[in-house]
Order: C-alpha cells, then structure tokens, then sequence
C-alpha cells in the first residue's frame, strides 16, 4: 500500500492534504513527465455524491492502480512507491490534477 498525499483542496475526497477513499487511479499511460498523469479519481466537493461513493475519513495508505507504464513505480499498473503526491492546489476537474512522484523509467 503507498502512502498518498494529496494538495487538491477542491477534491470530494480530500481531507487535511491526505485522501479518504480506499484507491486511486492514476492516468498517463503515455506519460513521460509528472504533466502527462491525471488522478482520474478526483471528484470536485459539491458534485452530487452517492453513499457508495462518498468517503470521509482519511486512509493513510491506499491501492494506487496506475496507467503510466513509462513510471519506475508502475509495476503491473500498481504503483508501488512507498509514498507518492497528487497535485492540483487549485484543481475543479481531475485534468487539472497530476501525479508528483511520477518518475520516467531510463530507457
């Protein structure tokens, strides 16, 4: 399990800078530099939210899946780094968010 930060204030599931839902998914299959990925997880406060999908308490660490198959921490699309940063300070849509610690494989 990876511990995520997490600076998408604006974010459903976001609480004191850490996430509350049980697992991320990461996009930037094609990724190449931190810019390319996309937590495509996010859901912006405010937008219609069922129980099932709501969560309130932050879980220090959670499933990150990742598409970014050029990242070192990708291992069978699950992220393997011990901790990684979604950013997206100012972020109302997950394409305004990224994956910080996404690093490219050496080629």
């Amino acid at each position: 399990m990876t511990k995520l930060t997490c600076n998408a204030a604006h974010c459903a599931s976001n609480k004191d800078n850490c996430c509350c839902r049980p697992a991320i998914k990461v996009q930037g299959q094609h990724a190449e530099m931190p810019c390319d990925t996309r937590c495509q997880s996010f859901t912006e406060k405010g937008e219609e939210i069922s129980n099932s999908t709501h969560f309130d308490t932050v879980n220090n660490s959670l499933e990150v899946k990742c598409t970014a198959m050029n990242c070192v921490f990708n291992q069978e699309g699950d992220c393997k780094a011990e901790g990684i940063h979604i950013n997206g300070a100012g972020a109302r849509s997950y394409s305004e968010t990224e994956c910080s610690s996404f690093s490219l494989q050496a080629k």
